[in-house]
């Protein structure tokens, strides 16, 4: 219908109940790569890149099974893949009464696993013509169908070319990043849905559509990037949602609430507005550092480190960016200063509780159970101060984050790292202010038992109390068990009882969170 408006398509194979066999038999005119998309929604479920012939037939299953695990529709199309493609969006509002306009473009370039997880508006890449030129097709396409409702129109555009744009699809809904679009032009598109829906004109004319300054969006994901993106979830013991005059925060996630694996693993929209797109991404920079989420791994700091690079601050995107740089991100890793933290927060956890139970009060810092409480002892007996005659006996506390363990001795002489006691200071909802060698800084943070969680400009340090452990000789490379790094439902199991696999080779397919992981 798009091509009698003479909007330019992508070459591609998309007629209704296509099978496999019709696929492969025509991929070949249409040229590889491919991308194999589904039918009936979007999001990047059930997308597959294609380089090779040879391997269209896997894809094509296994996006016909994420295709109708995520929409009840296995119906599937292909098109043409372009290498360095920039996803640029245009918001759409039509009514009952022949109206129709566009309310400027989205740039849904950062990517992964072809699912945006920062978007801004109005696009670094379009100059005034362009998009006056883009705006028109998503009109035409529209008014192709004689669509009513809000609507976003998509479109694939060479980086190298941004004046030559192809239709991809229309969604036809309001998109999880429509809030940039509402923070450049004032319009609330929720109300014009529904003043559209109550049978109503549009209260707007596109004259009246006014682009001001610039808007970016991040998604909060349960997701861990230094893994590969696996999913994450589980039981949220803390939230810090950031505030502030340019922050707008869409999110239902609250402390105490449990993350399922069986939804999509978005847990909020953090949203920013500047006079330019550079205030807009420094705000939203700072927004992610104020962002605490303790319980499971999220992806606040890989959106932090993507907003600093040079191509991402130079506006220089395609949708392949996150694939090329996403192992040379260097994240936070634990060290002294961290050690240090944990250390000082569980003492103060220790402290509060001994103090409550030698009949002292105190504040409750954490689910935390004091030493004396441990040792069944009760009054003074209960205290962690180390009573003797001279100075306070230290404390050593025995940590380790992932594979690094150290000794942080408190208030006292040894070879481990040493701290006084009182540098840290609780400042309400987890927060606290530390000092360390001099240095001031807040952290928010939780403590249960021997475990202390710190979260710090987007990343998250995990701790645990490390006992002296004797265990015997590590499994090696011939360990029989294989355990997937995340909970899921077995989909497929290519590999057969008593058949030889080499390295690399398929075993299991999961399914968590409407994705498949091999």
């Amino acid at each position: 219908a798009v091509a009698t408006r003479d909007v330019p398509t992508v070459p591609g194979i998309a007629r209704p109940g296509l099978t496999d066999a019709e696929l492969i038999a025509e991929s070949d005119a249409v040229g590889y790569p491919l991308l194999i998309k589904p039918s009936a929604g979007g999001g990047g479920k059930g997308m597959h890149v294609v380089e090779r012939s040879e391997d269209l037939p896997a894809a094509l299953a296994a996006a016909r099974r994420e295709a109708a695990a995520s929409f009840g529709n296995d119906e599937l199309f292909v098109e043409r893949y372009l290498t360095t493609p920039r996803h640029i969006e245009v918001q759409v509002l039509a009514d009952a009464h022949g109206s129709i306009i566009h309310l400027g473009e989205r740039e849904c370039s950062l990517q992964r696993r072809h699912q945006t997880v920062i978007e801004e508006a109005p696009s670094p890449l379009l100059d005034d013509a362009t998009r006056d030129a883009i705006g028109q097709a998503a009109i035409e396409t529209a008014r192709s169908v004689g669509y009513r409702g809000a609507g976003t129109v998509e479109f694939i555009v060479e980086a190298t070319r941004p004046d030559e744009f192809f239709f991809m699809e229309m969604n036809t809904r309001l998109q999880v990043e429509h809030p940039v679009t509402e923070e450049i032009t004032g319009v609330d598109l929720v109300a014009e849905q529904l003043r559209i829906a109550a049978g109503q004109p549009l209260s707007l004319e596109q004259d009246d559509i006014v682009l001001t300054g610039h808007s970016i969006e991040a998604r909060v994901y349960a997701e861990d990037p230094a893994a590969g993106f696996l999913p994450t979830g589980g039981f949220v013991q803390h939230v810090t949602h950031p505030t502030g005059d340019d922050v707008r925060v869409d999110t239902a996630m609250a402390s105490g609430l449990t993350v399922s694996i069986d939804y999509d693993p978005m847990l909020a929209k953090i949203i920013t507005w500047g006079e330019n797109r550079e205030a807009a991404r420094r705000s939203l920079v700072r927004a992610l550092n104020d962002t605490a989420v303790i319980g499971f791994a999220t992806n606040l700091e890989f959106m932090r480190l993507l907003l600093e690079l040079p191509e991402v601050v130079e506006g220089d995107l395609d949708t392949g960016l996150i694939g090329r740089v996403q192992d040379s991100l260097s994240y936070a890793v634990a060290g002294d200063r961290e050690f240090a933290e944990a250390a000082l927060l569980l003492e103060t956890a220790a402290g509060a509780a001994s103090d409550v139970d030698a009949g002292a009060g105190g504040a409750d810092v954490g689910a935390h159970a004091g030493a004396g409480t441990q040792r069944g002892l009760t009054g003074p007996w209960a205290g962690r101060g180390g009573w003797r005659l001279g100075t306070p006996a230290p404390t050593t506390y025995r940590l380790r984050a992932g594979d690094d363990t150290r000794e942080v001795e408190i208030a006292g002489a040894g070879t481990g790292a040493r701290i006084p006691r009182d540098e840290v200071r609780p400042l309400g909802d987890h927060r606290y202010t530390t000092v360390v060698d001099g240095v001031t800084r807040t952290v928010t943070a939780v403590v249960r038992g021997e475990t202390v969680s710190i979260a710090r400009d987007g990343a998250l340090f995990e701790f645990t109390v490390a006992h002296e452990t004797h265990a015997g000789d590590e499994a090696g490379s011939n360990d029989p068990r294989l355990e997937s790094p995340m909970p899921g439902t077995v989909v497929l199991a290519p590999a057969a009882n008593g058949s030889h696999v080499e390295v690399g080779d398929p075993v299991i397919v999961v399914e968590a969170m409407k994705m498949e992981h091999v």
